[in-house]
């Protein structure tokens, strides 16, 4: 897998590209680590529209990143799911768990969380 970081600036966004499953798991922890170090990131948003493939595992690193940054006021959320990676998405519900939107725009777009300075 492939990572680009984005910065603006209310919002980290990680443009993730080609599968995500257990041998990206370095990759993606590394850059997410870098996105959580940047002053005061009060959104990261992970853009999903060239993802391939994800598997459970990466599924499962998502749920857990989202009650990390919740519990740090940090707003997370998903954007631009297509293809086999949304239909994956939507038939566990990650909706329910996870913010998700279709555009790493509409997701710019959205408040901070309450509480994030």
């Amino acid at each position: 897998m492939h990572i680009k970081t984005e910065l603006y600036p209310e919002a980290v966004v990680l443009h993730l590209e080609g599968r995500f499953d257990f041998h990206a798991m370095d990759t993606f922890l590394a850059a997410l680590s870098q996105a959580e170090k940047l002053p005061h990131p009060r959104h990261i948003i992970l853009d999903l529209h060239k993802l391939t493939f994800i598997d459970s595992m990466a599924i499962g690193r998502l749920v857990g990143t989202q009650h990390r940054l919740q519990r740090d006021s940090i707003r997370f959320t998903l954007a631009g799911q297509t293809g086999y990676v949304d239909t994956a998405l939507r038939e566990i519900k990650l909706e329910t768990m996870l913010s998700t939107v279709r555009s790493v725009e509409e997701g710019l777009a959205l408040p901070p969380l309450k509480g994030s300075t």
